[in-house]
């Protein structure tokens, strides 16, 4: 199944987002780019991330090291609920 990727340029323009912000962000292993034909992409997936990191950085002004410690913790969060799931059955 072929997957729908979206323009690196085309998200930055659409939500305001600086393109370093993005770089940044796939530095940090947060989100990830593909390149074809020497343009970027990114998946469909991934745009609820970088919509939810993007407020993060620009509303609550954290930048990408709390991003992705946060990230990280939201991570281990849903891991243990659902070890408590599987307990609990």
């Amino acid at each position: 199944m072929e997957k729908t990727l979206f323009k690196v340029i085309d998200i930055c323009r659409s939500g305001r987002i600086e393109h370093t912000f993005i770089q940044e962000l796939h530095q940090n292993g947060l989100i990830e780019i593909i390149i074809q034909e020497e343009q970027e992409f990114i998946e469909e997936e991934q745009i609820p991330q970088i919509e939810r990191f993007s407020n993060w950085h620009y509303e609550l002004e954290l930048n990408v090291q709390g991003i992705e410690v946060v990230q990280h913790l939201i991570d281990r969060i849903e891991k243990l609920q659902e070890e408590i799931k599987v307990l609990n059955r």
